[in-house]
């Protein structure tokens, strides 16, 4: 029992180690456009997540989850998108860390959308991930305000800052998804109909047939066990703390592109990263 109770903590290590392996194979594909990316990225985590809703059955469902279905989605696609082109034009270091501003936006997003209030940990969580991504940047001697003008000049950090606050909108609208239904039957639904607006937003901007090549196919199979993982692991344990812990995939990501990209500063970033997991923690599980 003791066992059963933190093998969650494996599955969500291995959830967040597939999803660092996903965006290595996206950064591999430089050339191949990121809408294209992003709709293969999806499409092939499909018979998992439908296998696992029918699994569960079709709950009861709310008619207000079709204002989800409305306004949500056209957020997450833009930031799918946002997020393939920030992993194929930036070092990892300096995008994957911006989406620990996520559940540090959705202090206000969720306020404004939920009616949910900060706690005191939650502050502290913040004061952690805005000075770790700070540290990413900082080099000593420079000027305090240094970091700041890095962030604003590369284009790949912006579009996950972008993202990052994205996420922070379609997170709420999941979290009403999961209400109005079951995680699972909203998770297959969702994910359907982005992968629709995505195939069609690839026809018309390059061509649907490159969703079928090997690369693209690698990365929506790891996509598709990191969802199953993600799944299993939410079976056991609390959200709040399987979510922080799939956060480390921001620290196999650094690692990654040390090893597969040459990327440099692997001990400062790492440590940065290590301060802003700290944070995410604070705010998730505490906050």
């Amino acid at each position: 029992m003791h066992r059963r109770r933190f093998i969650w903590v494996i599955y969500a290590l291995l959830c967040a180690l597939f999803l660092a392996i996903g965006d290595v194979l996206v950064k591999n594909a430089p050339k191949i456009h990121p809408v294209t990316v992003a709709a293969g990225r999806i499409f092939f985590s499909l018979p998992v997540l439908w296998a696992i809703a029918l699994i569960k059955g079709i709950p009861a469902v709310d008619w207000r989850i079709a204002y989800v279905f409305i306004f949500s989605p056209p957020l997450e696609v833009v930031a799918l998108v946002l997020y393939m082109r920030a992993l194929q034009i930036s070092p990892m270091y300096r995008t994957l860390p911006f989406l620990a501003f996520t559940p540090l936006l959705l202090i206000l997003t969720s306020y404004i959308m939920l009616g949910e209030q900060v706690t005191l940990w939650g502050l502290s969580g913040i004061v952690c991930v805005v000075g770790g991504t700070y540290s990413l940047y900082f080099k000593p001697g420079q000027h305090l305000l240094e970091p700041v003008k890095a962030v604003i000049s590369d284009k790949g950090s912006l579009f996950m800052v972008a993202v990052a606050f994205l996420y922070s909108i379609t997170a709420n609208f999941g979290k009403m998804g999961v209400v109005y239904s079951s995680p699972s039957f909203f998770g297959a639904v969702y994910f359907t109909i982005l992968t629709g607006i995505l195939c069609i937003w690839s026809m018309v901007v390059d061509n649907a047939r490159h969703i079928f090549t090997k690369e693209i196919m690698l990365i929506g199979i790891t996509q598709g066990i990191m969802i199953t993982f993600h799944m299993v692991a939410l079976e056991i344990a609390p959200v709040s703390y399987m979510i922080s812990v799939k956060r480390s995939s921001m620290l196999f990501g650094i690692i990654f592109g040390s090893i597969f990209f040459g990327e440099r500063n692997v001990v400062q970033h790492s440590i940065a990263a290590l301060v802003i997991l700290v944070g995410i923690g604070l705010i998730s599980i505490f906050g």
